[in-house]
């Protein structure tokens, strides 16, 4: 923590991060998961739940700092050739309900495009996900979550089974799925909306059958729900393989995106976008340092 403080605030002293971000041509997609009032951030999975006041930050500054654009702008300038230099977009996994009660003000404010990439299934439901959970959030640890998340599938259900998970606790109303009706009004307020499968699975370990509803069936979901057919499509839990791919270009979306941090720049293959993956407590300094491509500690 003391190594990665003195690293980024040396970057930002000496301007590293700002003359990166003028002399690479590669833009920035930032992937968040939640925001919250700061009191509801102790609760749920520690590393996404960003505190309202720290994420305006973030984004008066990236404003300052950046073009930020639509999703499908992006990717339009990529496969364009165009210059990607000091782009951003901002994306959020999972559609939680604080990221339209907390962080779509905040962005219609500032004037910013965004997109949430939503859990088909999970839309309304009253339940929070799995990894938000007490019982996991205590439990968790790299050895079992690989476990979780490969024989297990990512199947909340089966994980909350096997930790032997308490009857549902109550949590914040911002950990909750949003409902139909917030996320089919913030499409008014510059918000997009795209896919993050029907039950946020490990899509690599599922059958055929079972990847179709994933993919397909997930999106007819949104586009009945929103009169949106979803261009672009986020994998859960960053997973993926050739298969999977396969389906979503036959599926008819025009790109996919990971959790792997980097920039993009033209050659980047539009079924693997990267994305920086924003913890909740990064500071102000490993945060200017992440969006310029420059995140050489993953933990602050």
């Amino acid at each position: 923590m003391r190594l990665s403080t003195l690293y980024y605030g040396s970057l930002r002293a000496l301007g590293v991060p700002a003359l990166h971000r003028r002399l690479k041509n590669a833009g920035v997609i930032l992937c968040y998961h939640n925001v919250a009032q700061p009191d509801d951030c102790r609760v749920g999975e520690p590393g996404l739940h960003v505190p309202r006041d720290r994420f305006e930050w973030q984004m008066r500054w990236l404003a300052g700092h950046y073009r930020v654009v639509s999703l499908r702008e992006f990717v339009d300038r990529m496969a364009a050739g165009a210059s990607l230099r000091s782009l951003a977009a901002v994306t959020f996994d999972d559609g939680y309900a604080g990221v339209f009660d907390h962080a779509a003000p905040v962005l219609r404010a500032l004037g910013l495009p965004a997109t949430v990439f939503v859990v088909a299934k999970a839309v309304g439901c009253s339940a929070g996900f799995w990894w938000d959970r007490s019982e996991i959030v205590a439990a968790a640890t790299p050895d079992r979550r690989k476990t979780w998340l490969r024989d297990l599938r990512g199947d909340g259900e089966a994980i909350l089974a096997a930790a032997a998970a308490a009857p549902e606790a109550e949590l914040p109303a911002s950990h909750r799925p949003a409902g139909p009706q917030a996320i089919c009004a913030a499409l008014a307020d510059g918000i997009e909306i795209g896919v993050h499968s029907t039950t946020h699975r490990s899509l690599p370990t599922l059958s055929d059958a079972e990847l179709e509803c994933e993919i397909v069936t997930s999106r007819e979901v949104v586009h009945r729900m929103t009169g949106v057919r979803p261009e672009f499509f986020a994998y859960p839990y960053g997973y993926w393989d050739p298969r999977v791919t396969d389906l979503l270009r036959s599926a008819g979306y025009r790109g996919a995106f990971t959790v792997e941090t980097g920039l993009n720049g033209s050659l980047t293959n539009p079924w693997h976008l990267r994305r920086v993956n924003v913890p909740a407590q990064i500071s102000e300094a490993a945060f200017e340092a992440w969006t310029a491509g420059l995140a050489a500690f993953r933990s602050n």
